[in-house]
């Protein structure tokens, strides 16, 4: 069984969007894996996580998995939308690589289920992404607690993880004039996503308890702390609870199939996927195989029978 984990935390450090709280949110995650019995952990910060960088952790991350194995991608940084003339709320939902340029390197929902999709059922695949407009970033059909909002994209609030995109490039985006990217909505079914807020809000990069962090990263953490083996559904709920607590605007979400929701946070599913109906081989080189009839099994006995009279005739007549 394998469990493997990918880490992407960016500060933007001398951007004019930087941010103080995403090295740490990496850091306090693979503390917690390592306590969780991840064995394959890659951090890729800052520098790295550029748009190929992080691509190619994904990749590294979904490689050569089955089922029972548990994979987890956590993200800490700026998030953002681009207009879209495909999905149904009217945007694209991204990530945002330190080289970001809103053209080609860039990180769309649809890139992220493209790479999912390559996760076969029974492997419990979990997406925690803490950035502005990380709900439904799946596209996935199924929400805890409500459905997929149609809300304008949003401006940039103090202390939010929200990126805007330049007016050129959204009004280009808009005309048609750039990249408009088509959604599928067929992520494996096995994944489970916990955004840090709603599809339409932000996430706060805050100081909580003295320490630059992400507010959703920080009450996951301390949800899990309070109870191992607590369910997804326990834990988006008490994340939820630690918003209205600390008065944080945003609204902590978890998208996937609900039949997956009371699941163990981290753990292998507690189902078992059926396996592929074998197939037999028939061996063609030998000829027709003919199954033998009813009448078949009675000929050895006619046999028999026909060889004792013959004897008991010879005995007669000798």
């Amino acid at each position: 069984m394998k469990k493997r984990a990918l880490l992407v935390g960016i500060n933007y450090a001398g951007s004019g969007n930087a941010l103080k709280g995403c090295l740490n949110d990496a850091i306090h995650m693979k503390a917690l894996l390592e306590s969780r019995g991840f064995t394959e952990i890659k951090s890729v910060l800052e520098k790295e996580a550029t748009t190929e960088g992080i691509k190619a952790g994904l990749e590294w991350l979904v490689a050569d998995t089955t089922p029972g194995d548990v994979i987890v991608f956590h993200y800490s940084g700026h998030g953002s939308q681009l207009p879209s003339s495909v999905e149904e709320d009217k945007w694209e939902e991204i990530i945002c690589p330190i080289d970001l340029n809103w053209v080609d390197k860039v990180i769309t929902d649809d890139t992220l289920r493209k790479v999912f999709d390559k996760v076969p059922n029974g492997v419990n695949t979990t997406l925690v992404l803490d950035c502005c407009h990380s709900g439904t970033m799946l596209d996935q059909n199924q929400t805890m607690g409500g459905t997929k909002e149609i809300a304008p994209a949003l401006k940039k609030e103090k202390g939010s993880r929200y990126l805007k995109p330049p007016a050129k490039i959204a009004k280009q985006v808009a005309k048609g004039e750039l990249v408009d990217w088509e959604t599928s909505r067929d992520v494996n079914s096995s994944a489970l996503l916990i955004a840090g807020c709603h599809s339409s809000q932000t996430s706060a990069d805050a100081f909580i308890d003295g320490v630059a962090q992400g507010a959703a990263t920080a009450s996951l953490l301390k949800a899990v702390s309070a109870d191992s083996t607590i369910s997804y559904r326990s834990l988006v709920t008490n994340m939820q609870g630690y918003m209205v607590e600390k008065k944080f605007k945003q609204v902590p979400q978890l998208d996937g199939a609900e039949s997956l929701y009371d699941q163990v946070f981290l753990e292998p599913f507690s189902f078992a996927v059926p396996a592929e109906p074998v197939v037999p081989v028939i061996d063609t080189t030998a000829g027709p195989v003919v199954e033998p009839s009813a009448d078949d099994s009675k000929k050895p006995l006619l046999i028999i029978g026909a060889v004792i009279a013959l004897v008991v005739l010879f005995l007669v007549f000798a």
